[in-house]
């Protein structure tokens, strides 16, 4: 009764705390050291949470998929992305996305200058950020998920620095790569943090496709993050088994209960959370024919295929996730915003030009879709941005989103002056949750 009593909502704060949630297939090439990472992450103002997945960190040859996980790129990645947020951001302007992306729609190719609005971010010879080895030993525990042990790695790395974001959790499974950073000063209210893996590629259970899933606690609000690859593949019927994919991965995806610890209130699948965003590649494929497609990608015609795609009828959906989205087949009650950026898969190496232009005869028909995508269910989270990247790094342009999260927290100073006036000696510190 007593800790009912101090839980209710008269001892509670509300605070809103900024996620940035990013996707992106890198297509199997590990970052060189000239990535810049910078107009990406850099956010204004930063986030308090980054959240960032990514598939195909390796090649998904046999061997990686049947044999030894290679850790490499995922310790490379971890190194850019550490320096990055722990490195000054840029005086470089940032522009209003979609007020940029107006202009794109309306025919304007003009190039930008940031990533942050869409521009592209090459390798530059001269760019500060590296893969030192040192830098590859600093991550080594890509498949940690103790948080414990990250920020004692955390505490190694920061003692002659400044650091502000610090390594929360880590996951490989083979080609699917999710990892969670957090503000240093933030990082003794996360807490219960957990993993989560679901095979669905070869045989129905290996790990070339799939997802994982970290679950945390910050404060008293519950968070899961689900970084999936979903099957490939734009013949009629493959939706179905992306479909199935999700519905496999909400069924098996468990954060089991540590047997002997009170956590009876810790949330034992992905929609016992709180808060739900789900990000990755999904595969979902536009429903055109591939020469009504490959006009209007030659015609530029983002905007009418954006009406089409956002249209309530049937008919005129051709974004077959929302198709299946809306005929209640995957994704019930989750929420997507509104696509303001053209199709980011697939281009041709290093180039503006989607591949269905450059095709030779004897290549597979690619027709562009917007593969990479975020979601979100429940209530608590508020879309601030929903944008696309420009980088030619890969055959995927990267996706991400800023959210604002709505998280609760006991105020402990409350309770404290509530108890001193009614006089009880109750230790406070039982009442409070751990």
């Amino acid at each position: 009764k007593l800790n009912k009593k101090y839980s209710d909502s008269q001892f509670k704060d509300i605070h809103d705390y900024r996620v940035f949630v990013a996707t992106w297939n890198v297509a199997g090439k590990s970052p060189p050291s000239c990535l810049d990472l910078e107009d990406w992450l850099h956010t204004s103002p930063p986030a308090d949470i980054y959240v960032l997945g990514f598939q195909e960190i390796v090649p998904l040859n046999a061997g990686n998929v049947l044999g030894t996980e290679d850790n490499g790129p995922a310790r490379k990645w971890l190194a850019l992305i550490r320096k990055t947020l722990n490195s000054n951001p840029g005086t470089r302007p940032v522009t209003d996305p979609l007020m940029e992306l107006d202009a794109d729609f309306d025919g304007s190719m003009r190039r930008k200058t940031s990533f942050q609005s869409m521009s592209p971010s090459d390798c530059d010879t001269n760019s500060r950020w590296g893969s030192s080895e040192s830098d590859d030993e600093t991550d080594s525990p890509v498949n940690m998920l103790s948080f414990g042990e990250s920020f004692a790695m955390e505490e190694t790395n920061n003692q002659n620095g400044h650091s502000r974001y610090c390594l929360a959790a880590s996951k490989q499974m083979v080609g699917i790569f999710l990892t969670v950073w957090v503000k240093n000063d933030l990082r003794d209210n996360v807490r219960e943090m957990k993993v989560s893996c679901v095979g669905r590629g070869l045989m129905g259970y290996l790990g070339n496709k799939g997802s994982i899933s970290i679950s945390m606690s910050l404060h008293q609000t519950s968070f899961c993050f689900v970084c999936s690859h979903l099957t490939s593949g734009q013949k009629d019927g493959d939706e179905l088994r992306r479909n199935s994919d999700v519905m496999e991965i909400l069924k098996k995806t468990r954060f089991p209960r540590v047997h002997g610890v009170k956590d009876e209130k810790s949330p034992l699948t992905i929609l016992d959370h709180d808060r739900i965003i789900w990000l990755g590649d999904l595969n979902y494929r536009i429903a055109l024919s591939y020469g009504y497609a490959k006009a209007l990608v030659e015609m530029r015609d983002w905007k009418a295929l954006l009406e089409n795609d956002q249209a309530c009828s049937y008919p005129f959906l051709i974004d077959s996730l929302r198709i299946e989205q809306r005929q209640g087949r995957v994704f019930e009650g989750w929420s997507e915003g509104k696509i303001y950026f053209p199709p980011t898969y697939k281009y041709s190496y290093n180039s503006d030009r989607y591949a269905v232009e450059d095709r030779h005869p004897k290549e597979k028909r690619r027709t562009p879709a917007w593969c990479d995508r975020i979601l979100w269910y429940g209530t608590g989270l508020y879309q601030l941005s929903y944008v696309r990247g420009e980088s030619k790094f890969s055959d995927h342009r990267p996706v991400y989103s800023v959210f604002s999260a709505k998280v609760e927290s006991i105020n402990r100073s409350r309770i404290r002056k509530s108890m001193s006036c009614s006089g009880t000696r109750i230790e406070v510190e039982e009442l409070l949750p751990h």
